[in-house]
């Protein structure tokens, strides 16, 4: 780990000090929550490891990990939609941080619309029946073909 973190030592330390001590789970990652720095939308929702977050920190510039293809993941290194981190909080148990970020590009899904959360589950819900899920999104920032080719898709089964 990172001599930036600190060991977990007390609640007081992770819940009132200044100490970063990020809680990283059984697989070594932390949830990341990422919103558009301006509006607040929400982006996508990602995972980081102990080197994903040193350098989102060192650069300002976010990197996950990949979960499917077990990668460092430095967004936009591929597509240019590179997000600028304007501000990175962390969750009270230190479990979990938040993103607020610029997008270079305007968008964040590597399907091509702005925002990952490009559908709604309608509710209330479909009492045993398949749910038929709803686009709040219907047009795509850029053309997925275009811009990765036949780059492996990060979330293909």
């Amino acid at each position: 780990m990172s001599s930036r973190y600190r060991a977990r030592v007390s609640v007081e330390q992770i819940e009132e000090g200044t100490e970063l001590a990020p809680k990283f789970d059984a697989d070594g990652l932390i949830p990341a929550v990422t919103t558009d720095y301006d509006s607040g939308e929400l982006l996508m929702v990602g995972y980081m490891n102990a080197e994903a977050l040193e350098r989102t920190i060192q650069t300002g510039e976010a990197h996950y990990f990949s979960r499917s293809r077990q990668v460092l993941w430095h967004k936009g290194a591929t597509s240019g939609l590179v997000q600028k981190v304007r501000e990175l909080l962390i969750d009270d148990d230190q479990d979990c941080v938040w993103l607020r970020v610029d997008v270079a590009g305007g968008a964040s899904c590597h399907v091509g619309y702005r925002s990952c959360f490009y559908r709604r589950v309608p509710l209330p819900g479909a009492d045993g029946r398949s749910v038929t899920l709803e686009f709040t999104d219907t047009e795509k920032v850029f053309d997925p073909e275009e811009v990765y080719g036949d780059a492996p898709n990060p979330t293909r089964v």
